[in-house]
């Protein structure tokens, strides 16, 4: 007699898609890898040559009447001796945090590009982590190629388009890599007219519509939040959760120290004294580069699929370290 065989159950992944539903077919795969190598090399290689413009910039003195970037008053330049630096310096430490983290993105791009490009999800992820470390986190594009000339401006400003279109509509994929609702790719549309006013025209019609702008970024933002709330209950699976989980663990390190950062700085003024420190200077822009590099290493992370099972272990020591932490330093 033929009994019939039950079917094998993945006890150590339950609730695993079946990797064939999420695979490109041959010839897009094919595309879409050459495409991204591409797009990384014009990245990098951008961000390249447009960091002596930048440098030069960051140094400049400003003189009363003109547009100045870098903020260096003649008084600002004469705290800045009297604690030991110099503008020189202070160009040359900026520029070094964003080619570093520019780097950072493009190594964890690079990492889920060689390990995970046949799923259309991390190979999605892989693009958007490329275009936002190196076109739009980053300010070296914006100084140091986008002023030059026209082509450069609509090159540069197409960069930073995609880059921050690609940004809401991973989190509207996140982590099936479908729309769910369907009715949600809609919403890349309204992405899309949004950042092509921020782009393009927030320069020239600031002013006028800055606050209706602001409400209509803030509703986005939390039309995300709420999706993500809802496919986590509703539509994902054990496993998707766990990668869920890592990328707001990510979220609420870097941001929820950012916070704290802020908060410290406005209720004690360490930075603002007539002589500026060492410290004062630096110490911003090394919390705010170190803090936010937790958001694309919990994403690569989460993608990647790596030991996915100790989040929650993590999250707990994390809760229990944190609000000692927070007593500790209330007393």
């Amino acid at each position: 007699m033929n009994l019939q065989q039950s079917p094998t159950i993945d006890i150590e992944r339950p609730d695993v898609r079946n990797e064939s539903e999420t695979r490109l077919p041959v010839r897009s795969l094919l595309i879409a890898r050459v495409g991204w190598v591409v797009l990384t090399l014009l990245v990098l290689t951008l961000n390249a040559i447009s960091i002596p413009r930048a440098d030069a910039l960051l140094q400049a003195i400003c003189q009363p009447g003109t547009v100045c970037i870098s903020g260096l008053t003649p008084a600002k330049v004469s705290q800045l001796q009297q604690s030991g630096l110099s503008p020189g310096f202070l160009a040359a430490y900026q520029i070094g945090w964003d080619v570093v983290t520019t780097l950072i993105y493009t190594a964890l791009a690079a990492l889920i590009f060689w390990r995970r490009s046949a799923d259309r999800m991390a190979l999605f992820c892989a693009y958007m982590l490329v275009l936002f470390g190196g076109a739009t986190y980053t300010s070296l594009l914006d100084l140091g190629l986008r002023t030059l000339a026209p082509a450069w401006y609509w090159l540069v400003g197409g960069l930073e388009l995609l880059a921050q279109v690609s940004v809401p509509t991973f989190f509207l994929l996140f982590p099936s890599g479908r729309f769910a609702p369907r009715w949600t790719r809609w919403s890349v549309l309204v992405f899309v007219l949004y950042e092509v006013w921020y782009v393009f025209l927030s320069n020239a019609y600031l002013g006028q519509f800055s606050g209706v702008i602001s409400l209509v970024f803030a509703a986005l933002i939390l039309g995300l939040v709420g999706l993500q709330i809802y496919r986590y209950r509703r539509v994902s699976t054990f496993w998707e959760r766990q990668q869920t989980k890592w990328v707001v663990f990510g979220l609420a390190l870097a941001l929820g120290g950012f916070a704290l950062f802020l908060i410290i700085a406005n209720l004690f003024h360490p930075f603002e004294s007539p002589n500026l420190s060492e410290a004062g200077v630096l110490l911003p822009t090394t919390v705010s580069y170190g803090l936010l590099l937790f958001i694309p290493v919990s994403i690569a992370i989460a993608i990647l699929r790596s030991q996915l099972y100790d989040i929650d272990t993590i999250i707990n020591k994390a809760l229990v370290y944190g609000l000692l932490t927070a007593l500790l330093a209330g007393v």
